[in-house]
């Protein structure tokens, strides 16, 4: 695994941490008050201008087409052995036990750290298990990553299997955006009661 850091600076995040939980969250003039996860003030990075491929084939832009007022981010791959699927569920649970009012309000997105195995047939049979509320996206490599590190997330190849394939080291941070599409609050460790909680303060922006 690579060393779990993370910074604040010129206006972005830097997190970076191997495919397992993370131990600390960002550090700098960020404040905590009413939020469970870690929100930022006056906002952060904006959701990047890339258009990707979603589960159903379909092209997919990151910044324009969430129809939702807030956004819930992750980056992560279907052949992660456990933290990605624990990560997942408790953001879909979250979801599931807003308000039944605001249930449509937020969307659901998860970014493939390893879209050469990770196809949309791939995400849409994964989703299937986990919570087909999700936008599942694939594309280049070399577009997710710089995407990827816009946010702070680092995307990197990690050990060989003994079975031939390969783990995938990426930040393991959910992210969440306001209705204006900037970085409000990074979420690290949290259950998901903590998250409904805060997906209806991001939903409130």
């Amino acid at each position: 695994m690579i060393p779990r850091r993370s910074l604040i600076g010129l206006g972005g995040l830097v997190l970076l941490a191997g495919c397992a939980p993370d131990d600390d969250g960002p550090v700098a003039d960020v404040t905590r008050g009413p939020w469970h996860g870690t929100h930022l003030e006056g906002g952060g990075s904006p959701l990047p201008d890339v258009t990707l491929t979603d589960q159903d084939g379909n092209p997919y832009n990151l910044a324009r087409d969430p129809a939702t007022p807030a956004v819930a981010l992750f980056f992560g791959y279907t052949n992660c052995p456990d933290v990605c699927p624990g990560i997942m569920a408790d953001m879909a649970t979250a979801k599931r036990r807003l308000p039944e009012g605001l249930v449509d309000d937020v969307t659901l997105i998860v970014v493939t750290t390893d879209p050469a195995r990770d196809t949309p047939e791939v995400l849409k049979s994964y989703l299937s298990r986990v919570d087909d509320t999700f936008i599942g996206l694939t594309g280049d490599l070399e577009v997710i990553k710089p995407a990827a590190l816009s946010l702070g997330i680092d995307i990197t190849e990690g050990k060989q299997l003994p079975s031939g394939g390969y783990e995938v080291d990426h930040g393991t941070y959910v992210l969440g955006f306001g209705s204006d599409r900037t970085l409000q609050v990074v979420w690290n460790g949290l259950s998901a009661a903590e998250l409904r909680e805060d997906y209806e303060r991001l939903v409130a922006l």
